[in-house]
């Protein structure tokens, strides 16, 4: 499937050229001694530069490395020595400086950071890249954007595609249980972030395509109908979640930006990393924070499709003035402050100015939009699937304490100027209810 869609441009109904710039995709057994080495030989790279942390070296990379040796292939190996690597300054810092300048070729043997990391610094330096992909964790791996940790932020960098990808179904289906549940919970999201594009298009009138979103949600069915392969292990179903990963990678690509695999979910996952890091806890996979997000943000729909609101009561209501909120916010984001503060400064999105002639568009639009809150998927569906791969749905089952839950689902919509179900409920006043709930639900 994912074949028909890549190393092409399409001229699309919505008016745009919808162009994917990875050239192969390769999905196929012992694909180390096959697909991937032919793909170097036809490519003529001959001078290489191989990255992987200590798990990847472990999983692939020296079966990599000795391939390379037997056909001749110059290389340098460049491996990240931390336990658990970051996707941050350093360890940018870290391959610029260890890489071999000279090098015609990156290729990164890893899955999500290693993987941003590699994309960000080869574009940087000039350098195509490919990767060899361990684990379907994540939809990253053919996009054009490296999430990156900034300033203490987690930011999505737009940066280039890799040249080729390289699967092997038996090593994703040997990956760590709780590696491709992540990936589960990532392609989950998307369910959210559809809903959440949506609601941008009715209320701000967003751009939106409906052969991206049919890309997408086609990806999400699939990936629901092999829950049960997926859980055990099935090489065929846990390549077909690889594909679905990879499409979302390609739709990325297609609407230039994340919006078609990122919403909300994905804003309480950052607001969770960043502050993991700088508290100097152990990093949590991303799709598995991901998941919870997706739970949280479909019951903000749920939450939305019961209300009833009274508009002109709202417009009314007394909003936070920007210096209690700006406190607010810093007690949240702690040193990652400056970048979300900045942020509304230009944005202004929670000014009243920005405010009041979004609500009349809420009013006039209230039955549509409720209508798409009440026929999203329940926040049910995700859980039982994540919970059938023995995933974490709440928030406090990684380590996320109360008060910290409660200030993400407050202040995870700052990260982005994007429109998500937290900015409506933000905008009728019913934010701060929605996240008592929540936090009543899941801590008593």
């Amino acid at each position: 499937m994912i074949e028909q869609y890549i190393a092409k441009s399409i001229d699309c109904a919505c008016g745009k050229v919808h162009k994917s710039r990875v050239e192969e995709i390769i999905i196929e057994h012992d694909v180390i001694h096959n697909g991937m080495i032919n793909y170097l030989k036809k490519e003529g790279f001959s001078r290489l530069t191989v990255v992987c942390d200590k798990n990847g070296y472990r999983i692939a990379g020296r079966e990599v490395c000795e391939m390379l040796d037997a056909e001749g292939i110059s290389y340098k190996l460049h491996m990240f020595q931390k336990d658990v690597v970051a996707p941050d300054e350093h360890s940018i810092g870290n391959l610029a400086m260890g890489m071999d300048l000279d090098c015609d070729l990156i290729l990164t043997v890893g899955s999500g950071t290693v993987n941003d990391i590699c994309r960000y610094v080869s574009a940087v330096a000039g350098k195509p890249f490919c990767t060899l992909g361990i684990a379907p964790s994540m939809d990253g791996y053919i996009s054009s954007g490296s999430a990156l940790i900034y300033n203490n932020l987690k930011l999505t960098f737009e940066t280039h595609t890799p040249k080729a990808v390289f699967f092997d179904p038996k090593i994703l289906a040997e990956a760590p249980r709780d590696m491709i549940a992540a990936g589960v919970g990532d392609l989950l999201g998307k369910i959210n972030c559809l809903t959440d594009w949506n609601l941008s298009h009715i209320i701000n009138d967003e751009w939106r395509c409906d052969f991206i979103v049919n890309i997408v949600d086609a990806a999400i069915q699939k990936t629901v109908a092999a829950r049960d392969g997926i859980d055990t292990g099935d090489n065929d179903a846990v390549a077909m979640l690889l594909e679905a990963l990879l499409l979302s990678g390609v739709c990325m690509d297609y609407a230039g930006n994340s919006r078609p695999a990122s919403g909300c979910e994905h804003h309480l996952s950052h607001f969770w990393e960043m502050r993991y890091l700088l508290e100097g806890r152990e990093a949590i996979l991303h799709g598995t924070k991901v998941g919870i997000g997706t739970i949280i943000a479909l019951k903000g729909y749920a939450y939305i499709a019961s209300l009833d609101p009274d508009f002109d009561r709202i417009a009314k209501m007394d909003r936070m003035p920007f210096d209690e909120w700006e406190t607010k916010v810093r007690r949240a984001f702690l040193s990652a402050s400056d970048e979300v503060v900045d942020l509304e400064k230009k944005s202004g999105k929670n000014s009243v100015e920005k405010l009041l002639p979004r609500l009349e568009i809420i009013r006039a639009k209230w039955p549509e939009i409720k209508a798409l809150a009440a026929n999203t998927t329940k926040p049910e569906l995700v859980k039982s699937i994540l919970t059938q791969l023995d995933a974490p749905t709440m928030p406090h089952e990684i380590g996320v304490e109360r008060e910290m839950a409660r200030e993400a689902i407050l202040y995870a919509k700052e990260i982005r100027n994007r429109y998500t179900v937290l900015q409506l409920l933000w905008d009728l006043g019913e934010l701060e209810n929605f996240a008592d709930m929540i936090i009543n639900e899941y801590y008593g």
